[in-house]
């Protein structure tokens, strides 16, 4: 009890000294941690296991499992995350001749014309000597034999010819091909044979690049003759749908945050930070010794990482946001993106086994091993959301310890992950939302990687949907499963307070399970909350922002200053201090400027308008008729500082309880909502077979 308290105790002082960049306190708290990590899995190993019964068995080996994955995911979560890699920027020679040629691939499939459109322009304003740098339009939606389809023919023909035109319109290059073969890696890999610059910049066709992406990152490259990637953070002007609930809650952490303010920098200290799909620079030589983008699994992106790793080349991440893209709008795309990204890392996982993969570093080895088994996650969830009702419902022996061994070995450990979480992540998740984004995942991801264990060549490559439009609030169908959940932990809470009078000798088991009962059904409800669904009726996202701005009122004959609030390709937000009236509808004049000093001015009408106090806050809508205004994209997406600044101010998290709260009642409001659908259901099943029962009578009963 001492041992493991006291322990606990010095991690929470430490905790206390987070921020500091001090090796020894760093590996200090990483080895009190492990050592707790590695006490209590002695400790399960040697005193808790027990043969009852076969059933009893079954449920206990599966816990213990699900404990010892959360075991190796924790202790390689701190091992890789020993020391976050900042990589300074390597600035090229001002001899331009010198200067590597660059590709931008944009490849596409099913996206709107107006999303290529804006990434296509953005691209083609690069602050980069135009006569090496080319931007290609990849597009698998307008091959041959998408083409010549039966049914479909026709469209793929209309936007074969669309995006030609628009292509040369901007300038760019087009590119297609015969067979949609092998999904984006296949429509990478054919655009390689047809193109021959020196670098090549990898967009998705909703990531709009900065115009200093090409500058800031060819540096690298220049350096370091074996380097063969540059990657940097893909960064969403839109939230997540987990996020999208806590619109003006509070500043709400991305699950995307993690992984590109922590995670990939920690990997990068060990030489292991991979090929995110996009916002990458590759190098050409490097890619074409692999035979091009990897398929043989659907995440071309790690596999190809993966295998370049393995021929001895290195890479290199810069945490600096320089593309800004579109988070799925519903949980439905969200679910297929996670859905795509699991199967993808598993397959890499059953067909090429990273930590016996020759070439790689034992570290890259340990590192790409932890990126596929993360993945395994969904199992585990669904197992701890299940496993205190087998003992309360039916009284399965899953877990043997008394309330004393809990105290002295559970709770310290189970604490200490809380505190190792923080301490690692507090400036990109804020405390219990890993728990909350993996339960909202853990159903929907536990039959996709399933499904790779028993067909690991099976899984195919799915479009995220992107852009995406939701006309209204609704609980997302998929939100039923946790409806189960609830319903399982609150008949295993009832069942707890009967065993707790019928069982007084089992009281200490009874708690122990009840509290987790508790516990699971507080993350289901918070996961029934994060499913409602809040309504996106805009075309272009608000994207929050600062800067100076002046407002020229021609019926007022006066100019006046303000502060931006947000900006979108169709207006800009902004508050003025002032006490002169301004009306709804009227026409401004705003001019503003990015932080390279460019210049900008714009005709817009004063769409809202709104006093507080002596503030006059005002959304605005651009006069042009244009919706992909070359100018609006170079000054809503050009800018990398204006990210840089929104990337830093994420840190700022604040309000987890208040999230925490926010969530539950929407959770509570969903559990409503859900009641409302099945009695929905319920009354179509019914009419549907009042009505055919009808049509039955009046077709053989006449």
């Amino acid at each position: 009890m001492v041992i493991g308290w006291g322990a606990l105790g010095i991690l929470y002082v430490m905790y206390f000294f987070r921020k500091s960049r001090s090796m020894p306190l760093r590996m200090t708290f990483i080895l009190i941690s492990a050592f707790l990590a590695f006490r209590y899995m002695y400790w399960r190993s040697t005193e808790s296991l027990m043969y009852t019964g076969p059933a009893d068995f079954i449920g206990m080996t599966a816990l213990y499992l699900a404990e010892l994955y959360a075991f190796v995911i924790h202790f390689l979560g701190m091992l890789l995350n020993a020391w976050p890699l900042k990589q300074p920027q390597i600035d090229p020679p001002v001899d331009q001749s010198t200067w590597p040629t660059v590709d931008i691939f944009i490849p596409t499939y099913n996206e709107s014309d107006d999303i290529i459109r804006v990434t296509t322009i953005a691209a083609m304003q690069m602050d980069y000597p135009k006569d090496k740098f080319h931007v290609h339009i990849l597009d698998d939606g307008g091959t041959m034999a998408k083409r010549q389809h039966s049914e479909n023919g026709m469209s793929a023909w209309e936007r074969h010819y669309r995006l030609r035109r628009m292509a040369e319109g901007l300038g760019a290059r087009y590119i297609t091909r015969p067979l949609n073969l092998q999904a984006k890696a296949g429509n990478v890999n054919h655009a390689l044979k047809h193109t021959d610059g020196d670098l090549v910049l990898i967009l998705d066709c909703d990531h709009i690049p900065t115009r200093d992406m090409l500058r800031r990152t060819i540096g690298f490259f220049m350096a370091d003759p074996k380097l063969f990637l540059v990657q940097t953070p893909h960064f969403f002007i839109n939230p997540t749908p987990v996020e999208k609930n806590l619109g003006g809650i509070s500043n709400p952490p991305g699950e995307n945050d993690m992984f590109y303010r922590v995670i990939h920098p920690g990997l990068d200290f060990w030489g292991a930070s991979y090929f995110c799909g996009s916002a990458a620079m590759l190098r050409r030589t490097h890619v074409m010794e692999n035979g091009g983008l990897s398929g043989k699994t659907i995440t071309e992106d790690a596999e190809t990482a993966f295998a370049l790793h393995g021929r001895g080349y290195r890479s290199v991440y810069f945490e600096r946001p320089m593309v800004c893209g579109l988070s799925p709008e519903s949980y439905d795309d969200y679910v297929i993106q996670r859905q795509r990204w699991a199967q993808g890392m598993l397959q890499m996982f059953l067909l090429s086994n990273p930590l016996f993969t020759k070439g790689l570093t034992l570290a890259q080895r340990v590192c790409y091993f932890n990126s596929c088994f993360f993945w395994f996650f969904g199992i585990v969830r669904f197992i701890y959301f299940i496993a205190p009702a087998t003992f309360l419902l039916f009284g399965l022996q899953i877990y043997a310890a008394s309330w004393l061994q809990i105290l002295a070995f559970v709770l310290p450990y189970v604490l200490s992950g809380w505190i190792v979480m923080d301490f690692f992540y507090s400036r990109a998740r804020q405390p219990f939302f890993s728990e909350v984004y993996e339960s909202v995942q853990s159903m929907f991801l536990m039959p996709a990687v399933l499904s790779v264990f028993i067909n690991p060549t099976k899984p195919t490559f799915k479009v995220t949907p992107k852009g995406q439009m939701l006309e209204r609030e609704s609980l997302n169908p998929m939100s039923v499963s946790f409806l189960l959940v609830i319903a399982i932990n609150l008949l295993a809470l009832s069942m707890a307070i009967y065993k707790w009078f019928d069982y007084p000798m089992l009281r200490d088991v009874i708690a122990v399970t009840a509290v987790w009962s508790l516990y699971n059904l507080f993350l289901a409800l918070v996961s029934l909350g994060a499913f409602w669904e809040r309504k996106q009726i805009r075309n272009h996202h608000r994207i929050g922002s600062d800067g100076v701005i002046s407002v020229t009122v021609p019926r007022l004959r006066e100019t006046f200053d303000g502060e931006i609030m947000d900006v979108s390709l169709k207006g800009i937000g902004f508050k003025i201090k002032t006490d002169a009236v301004f009306q709804s509808m009227e026409r401004v004049t705003l001019d503003v400027c990015d932080s390279d000093g460019h210049t900008y001015q714009f005709d817009a009408r004063l769409q809202r308008v709104a006093a507080n106090g002596g503030d006059i806050f005002c959304g605005s809508e651009f006069m042009h008729a244009d919706p992909c205004d070359p100018q609006a994209i170079r000054f809503v997406f050009g800018d990398s500082d204006r990210w840089m600044r929104l990337w830093m101010r994420k840190q700022e998290m604040k309000g987890t309880f208040r999230n925490l709260l926010h969530f539950i009642g929407l959770g509570m409001r969903g559990m409503k909502g859900s009641g409302q659908m099945l009695v929905d259901r319920v009354l179509y099943l019914y009419r549907m077979i009042v009505s055919a029962l009808r049509r039955y009578a009046a077709t053989y009963l006449r």
